[in-house]
């Protein structure tokens, strides 16, 4: 039969607590570094003409993207007309299933219980 300390370790609600403290003491890799200390600080000033350059302290890089040189304007426009269009006709989808109407909430003009007072010049005594 099983001697009671040796079950005391089940009864105890901090058994799993108590083991990963214990591990986490022993040591391991180090953090990583931050991105402003992996990078040496710059020792000398770009060149002037790289005024498109950002540099934000943990690497160079360009402000604009020059990747897409084999794409023509016309091509950009189009692809930007089509990325609009498609969010246009979203919206018109989502207008023509009526979206209000599946609304379960009550608007404005329903929860209202006293009606709103009048505002303006005061009625003539022959209306």
């Amino acid at each position: 039969m099983a001697s009671v300390s040796n079950l005391t370790p089940l009864f105890r609600r901090s058994v799993v607590a108590t083991r990963s403290s214990t591990s986490s003491l022993r040591g391991g890799a180090s953090p990583p570094l931050p991105p402003f200390a992996r990078h040496p600080t710059p020792t000398q000033k770009l060149i002037e003409n790289n005024d498109a350059v950002f540099d934000d302290g943990v690497s160079p890089e360009l402000a604009l993207d020059f990747d897409c040189q084999h794409v023509s304007r016309t091509e950009g426009l189009y692809s930007w007309l089509a990325g609009l269009s498609g969010f246009v006709a979203l919206f018109q989808f989502v207008k023509s299933t009526d979206p209000e109407g599946k609304n379960p909430a009550v608007n404005r003009v329903m929860n209202v219980v006293v009606e709103a007072p009048r505002v303006g010049p005061p009625a003539a005594a022959g209306e």
